[in-house]
């Protein structure tokens, strides 16, 4: 069949292959692919064709007697080093098709094996391959439970190649717990898990868990130093720059007491790394400030254009309220009732130009009572004041974390923080709801604030919009807000105080929002 058929016309066998495979006895199966080695080896199909069949039956084709004693053998890890040699000459004489055979027998046997770590470097061999499904198969089905770390990594690293991360969703806990017992190729490939994930609150805990690994190493250092900087984190990324700097003149002075190498050479060439090291850094640092102002003349360009447009429409109907009554006047059919009305409607206007001009007075206002303030005693007295309101709409909450961490700054633009995000849970929630919120201090002096609400959460095509200024999904007439400036304040009042706010997008009880500032201390 395979003489008569054109390489254009190959989908026919395939079809018959697949039938015969499936209905034959394995003695015949095993004698038609002795037939086609034989084929193969005699030359005499069309090159497209041979290749063809190579991929369909490679791993099948690698299979004869001397194979099935070596597949014993790799039942038992005393004979690894037999193994390993083995399998690195195939590689090296690009014999893949064994490797994949190998990999597919072991997946077809039954029972446990004593070969767990064989198995652990055929897997490392089909991610090299790029034969990522099978590597794949061969974790679910040979490493549980899981305790390889190399291996953890190893499932991390081919899922983030794939582009898809739910094999490892699927077969892993990746929470608090497995971050704190993570090793560092793990912290490595969790980096770049909660990146891809969007989960700030997990990358925050991998990279503090790196830092405490980076303590004597030089070369996780200078991974974390690289993440550091591919995040734009550049104060972190001097601090662990420093630290890479004395980890390096220690070296220096050991290898001096070795007399290994000359200290003074050995000096001089880490001084040279580290100034063109610092150059590097500051352009870096140059350009995504560059970037940064970029992006504030973007916020500023949308921010005037949405206030031009907010401001213009009560202006514009004030000028045509005005006008219909002149025009009333000019035909004598002015009354005092009509002008009841158009001065009604004038103060309804300027009511809603004065709410929109009061709601960027936290961060335009020319007052800055600078000071140091209790952040948790501040966010209390916030809910104090709202407590009425919160009350009425049986909406509950609970403050957890430090009384003690103190903030300089102006304690009533910290207050306005809450006050919009404790009106936009209000709003959100309506009713019988609850708020909690939460406040710690990392060890590398960053206060974290967690706000969380049980409302309906954010719809996940708002995700990117919600700080932009002007945009809001309610109604802006409903003297409620609505202008879109809440958290656009937000983000520009925490700015000041050196924080950040970010939406935790895979929170999905509700809205949670992940306030950071590094510029808090201990107080009493």
């Amino acid at each position: 069949m395979l003489k008569l058929l054109r390489p254009d016309q190959f989908s026919i066998f395939v079809t018959a292959y697949r039938n015969l495979n499936k209905n034959a006895p394995a003695s015949d199966i095993r004698l038609f692919l002795d037939d086609i080695k034989k084929l193969l080896d005699s030359a005499c199909l069309p090159e497209e064709l041979a290749k063809n069949l190579q991929v369909l039956l490679g791993s099948q084709l690698a299979v004869d007697d001397k194979f099935i004693v070596f597949v014993e053998l790799a039942n038992n890890d005393k004979n690894i080093n037999l193994i390993r040699n083995e399998i690195e000459k195939w590689e090296a004489a690009q014999d893949t098709s064994k490797i994949e055979a190998l990999a597919m027998y072991k997946l077809n046997m039954e029972g446990s094996t004593k070969s767990k770590n064989i198995d652990a470097f055929l897997i490392q061999r089909l991610e090299k391959l790029k034969k990522y499904e099978l590597a794949l198969d061969m974790i679910a089905q040979t490493q549980k439970p899981y305790q390889n770390k190399l291996i953890l990594a190893a499932m991390l690293r081919i899922c983030r190649k794939k582009g898809d991360y739910s094999f490892a969703e699927k077969e892993l806990c990746i929470d608090e717990d497995f971050i704190k017992q993570s090793s560092f190729n793990l912290q490595y490939e969790l980096v770049y898990y909660f990146q891809i994930k969007d989960n700030e609150e997990g990358l925050e805990k991998t990279l503090r868990r790196m830092r405490g690994s980076a303590a004597n190493s030089i070369p996780i250092a200078r991974t974390l130093y690289n993440f550091y900087l591919s995040l734009n984190r550049f104060e972190d990324a001097q601090s662990i720059y420093t630290h890479i700097q004395q980890l390096e003149q220690n070296q220096a002075a050991e290898w001096e007491q070795r007399k290994k190498f000359p200290a003074n050479s050995t000096l001089s060439r880490i001084e040279e790394q580290t100034e063109s090291e610092q150059a590097v850094w500051l352009r870096m640092k140059e350009l995504v400030s560059e970037q940064e102002h970029n992006r504030q003349m973007i916020a500023l360009r949308d921010l005037l254009k949405g206030f031009s447009h907010e401001l213009g429409q009560p202006i514009t109907n004030i000028r045509y309220a005005v006008q219909l009554y002149q025009k009333k006047m000019q035909k004598d059919l002015d009354n005092p009732e009509a002008l009841r009305i158009l001065l009604s409607d004038i103060l309804l206007q300027t009511n809603r130009i004065g709410m929109l001009l009061s709601r960027f007075s936290p961060i335009v206002s020319p007052k800055n009572e600078s000071g140091e303030f209790h952040v948790r005693e501040c966010i209390e007295k916030v809910f104090a004041d709202l407590e009425t309101r919160l009350r009425g709409q049986s909406i509950t909450y609970q403050i957890n974390g430090a009384s003690n961490l103190m903030l300089m700054g102006d304690q009533i633009q910290f207050s306005q923080v809450f006050y919009n995000l404790i009106l936009n849970a209000m709003q959100a929630i309506e009713k019988n709801g609850h708020i909690d919120i939460s406040i710690s201090m990392s060890e590398y002096q960053v206060l974290t604030i967690i706000f969380a609400d049980n409302g309906p959460g954010i719809p996940e095509h708002n995700f990117q919009k919600i700080f932009e200024p002007f945009f809001s999904t309610k109604d802006p007439t409903s003297g409620n807000g609505g202008e879109g400036l809440g958290l656009y304040i937000v983000w520009n009042i925490l700015k000041m105080f050196n924080g950040t706010i970010q939406l935790d997008k895979n929170f999905r009880s509700g809205t949670k929002f992940i306030i950071q500032i590094q510029q808090a201390k201990e107080g009493h």
